[in-house]
């Protein structure tokens, strides 16, 4: 019954929906293939799934493949994605390497996951976090297609909404395998939500989780830079603020600027070179950026790790407006001491453990922001106190990726997308 009521309101809400996706910038791009699933070309079938929806669960993705491919576990991948920044970062990174596919996630209706998962039949399905999409799920569940959802997490503005669903969605949670959680919180979450105790297993906060090639560079051979990363719309003009304060006391450091959504470099470009001499990390990349640049503008997908290694400092956006936060953990991969605001909500552990251990700084204002940058910058033993915690955290984490990993073997078998 659930299953016919679902496919109706899909397609009922189909024509409203094909005139928002062919209208809204961040869909449209690759709304077609989303729609009409490829089915040019041969296949890697027999591969393992992985989706993460967008940039930072992709990133997860792909350190649980490697990580899966290096100790025992499946070998070939076939990597999905909701948006096309998410998809674009796969195809550069992963597209190339051998036993690896890309592919934008069907939309959740029935005719559309049909016709992908006929295309690529994928041995085993890994969801990074929390997307059901109840048409994949059941669909994977008759053809026998174990779906494991990893990282998994249910965030508080969609707990209740889960709970008024709660008989839809046991359907749904019912062809899942099996739910790895962050911690025993969500895995209450998932089971108050309809999904059996005994399916729902507990490692850890694969968000710890990053390996990092080659060497971190201290202190001394950082570059002068500072790093705002995932900035967000309505902290912008608190963002300008601090990059006013910032500069008046640090003329001869850069900052950096990376906006959570690329169209913002558009308006952070306008705004800020009325002040600053200002250019866009596309341009610094082919070798145009100016010697005596101010700011710089990141208008790139999947450079700004790089960018966090080579910074003295970096504050995390999403968090100085109610939008839940980002991950703060990243400047911490690579030794960079962290700032970020008071909304961490989709981050609360993480940014629990940060505080605790003296890993970062919570920050609430432009002021804060400058004032904390300078006492980093100006005292050598608290910067590398703050750093030394850091790498702390990350380490003391180590353990949760195998954990997982060997969790998803144990549940999705020693032949899934292994190569013949």
């Amino acid at each position: 019954m659930w299953k016919v009521i679902y496919n109706l309101l899909t397609l009922c809400a189909l024509p409203v929906f094909t005139v928002i996706g062919l209208t809204n910038t961040k869909i449209k791009k690759n709304f077609r293939e989303r729609l009409v699933p490829s089915v040019t070309g041969q296949p890697m079938t027999g591969a393992c799934m992985i989706h993460g929806a967008s940039i930072g669960e992709a990133v997860i993705a792909e350190s649980v493949a490697d990580y899966l491919a290096n100790n025992g576990g499946p070998t070939n991948f076939l990597f999905t994605a909701n948006t096309s920044y998410a998809q674009e970062m796969l195809e550069r990174k992963q597209g190339v390497r051998e036993g690896r596919n890309v592919a934008p996630l069907p939309f959740d209706l029935r005719p559309s996951v049909r016709r992908f998962l006929d295309h690529y039949r994928p041995s085993a399905i890994i969801i990074v976090e929390t997307e059901i999409w109840p048409n994949l799920i059941w669909e994977a569940r008759r053809r026998r297609i174990p779906v494991v959802i990893i990282n998994g997490r249910i965030s508080d503005s969609t707990l209740a909404t889960y709970r008024r669903l709660s008989v839809f969605m046991r359907s749904a949670l019912a062809g899942v395998e099996a739910v790895i959680a962050q911690s025993g919180e969500h895995r209450q979450r998932f089971i108050s939500i309809g999904m059996a105790p005994e399916r729902v297993f507990v490692t850890g906060n694969i968000k710890y989780y990053r390996p990092v090639a080659g060497t971190i560079p201290d202190r001394e051979a950082r570059d002068r830079i500072i790093v705002m990363g995932s900035i967000k719309e309505k902290e912008l003009d608190e963002i300008y603020r601090a990059v006013a304060l910032l500069k008046s006391d640090l003329p001869d450091h850069r900052i950096f600027i990376a906006p959570r959504e690329l169209h913002l470099a558009v308006s952070i470009e306008e705004e800020l070179s009325k002040t600053f001499r200002t250019t866009r990390y596309s341009r610094m990349k082919e070798g145009n950026g100016e010697a005596d640049t101010e700011v710089v503008i990141v208008d790139t997908v999947g450079d700004l790790m790089g960018i966090y290694a080579r910074s003295m400092a970096a504050f995390v956006g999403g968090s100085l407006a109610p939008y839940g936060g980002q991950n703060m953990l990243e400047p911490l991969f690579v030794g960079t001491p962290v700032l970020f605001g008071p909304h961490t909500e989709n981050f609360r552990d993480i940014a629990a453990s940060i505080l605790e251990k003296k890993a970062g700084f919570l920050v609430e204002t432009a002021d804060d922001i400058h004032r904390t940058v300078m006492r980093l910058l100006t005292d050598n033993d608290l910067y590398d106190h703050t750093r030394e915690a850091g790498f702390s955290i990350v380490a003391d984490q180590g353990h949760v990726m195998d954990e997982t990993a060997r969790t998803i073997r144990g549940l999705i078998g020693p032949g899934s997308g292994r190569k013949d």
